[in-house]
This record gives C-alpha cells, sequence and structure tokens, in this order.
C-alpha cells in the first residue's frame, strides 16, 4: 500500500483495492505516506552529509523509491545500505529488487525487538556485518507495548536505538 500511495510500480491489486478503501476513510493516507518518504530523504541525506556510510533501514517493508541506498550512494557513492525486515515475503520481494544492485547493499532478515543479532548475527547467517559507525532508520517503528522481545522484554524505538549504537559505537 506504501508503495501505491507513493505512486510506485511494486505493489499488488490487493494493496491497491485496499488502500483506495483506506483513502476513503482516512484521505491524507497518500500525503502522509509521502511525507514520511520525504523525511526519510532528508535524514538519509542528512547523515550521508555527515559522513556515514553505512545504514541500517529498520522494518523496511518492500523497498521503495527512493530508497535509501539511492539516496545514500548520490552523497556517498561507498554507502553500504542493509534493508533489515523479519517478513519473509517482504524479504523475498525486496531481495527481488535489489538483485543486480551493487553487493554492499543487502535485504536481511531481523527483528526490531531483537537489535542485537541484527548488527551481530551468526557468521554465517550474513557476510555483510555492520560493525562502524552508521545511520539507524527506524522509519517510525517501534514495538508495540504489548510485544515482548528476547526473554520478555519489550523494546521501544528509543531502546532499539540505544542497543543499535552500544553495539556499533565504542564506549
Amino acid at each position: 500500500m506504501y508503495d501505491y500511495y507513493l505512486g510506485g510500480k511494486d505493489n499488488f491489486a490487493a494493496d491497491r483495492e485496499l488502500a483506495e478503501q483506506v483513502l476513503k476513510v482516512a484521505p491524507n493516507a497518500r500525503a502522509t505516506a509521502r511525507a514520511n518518504r520525504n523525511f526519510l530523504v532528508r535524514v538519509t541525506e542528512a547523515v550521508a552529509m555527515a559522513g556515514i556510510r553505512q545504514f541500517v533501514d529498520l522494518g523496511t517493508g518492500i523497498p521503495t523509491s527512493p530508497n535509501v541506498h539511492e539516496v545514500a550512494q548520490q552523497i556517498k557513492p561507498c554507502a553500504h545500505v542493509a534493508y533489515v525486515d523479519n517478513d519473509p515475503i517482504v524479504l523475498s520481494h525486496a531481495r527481488a529488487l535489489l538483485a543486480g544492485t551493487r553487493s554492499d547493499v543487502i535485504a536481511m532478515e531481523g527483528d526490531l525487538r531483537a537489535p542485537e543479532q541484527i548488527l551481530d548475527p551468526p557468521p554465517a547467517a550474513c557476510a555483510h556485518q555492520l560493525h562502524s559507525a552508521g545511520g539507524d532508520l527506524p522509519g517510525g517503528h517501534a514495538a508495540p507495548a504489548d510485544r515482548r522481545g528476547p526473554a520478555g522484554v519489550g523494546y521501544s524505538s528509543v531502546q532499539v536505538m540505544e542497543v543499535m549504537h552500544s553495539l556499533v559505537l565504542p564506549s
């Protein structure tokens, strides 16, 4: 639906039908999606201009244009981007959409309720480990209060960023 609201081409008939139903009760949904995407683009540009070369897009959904890697690599051609989601369908589509992109742009499985697993996966799980300073792009995602992460711990978006930074930035 998000891609449809943005005028993209990577959506399905069911997405378009539901999006149109949503627009009937929330006519600003398209404008909200565009504002969200514009914000993501501005943040990515600002972070890349500040010298950051590694980006983690948490809860990415199916990537839609302009993608984080497109924006970041216009400013920092050496930028690495990891699109992270826990939905196997999203990952399948994301990987297909990213086929043919550079090897430093990946879609990987991860759950923002377990951020330590995103940045420090088992060696066989991901050759693309993000261990230097990078930008976290949560896209407004937060684990609902009733959802629990590892060992019954629920994470807010602020806690996710704190864990991500503690894993990436030196003490």
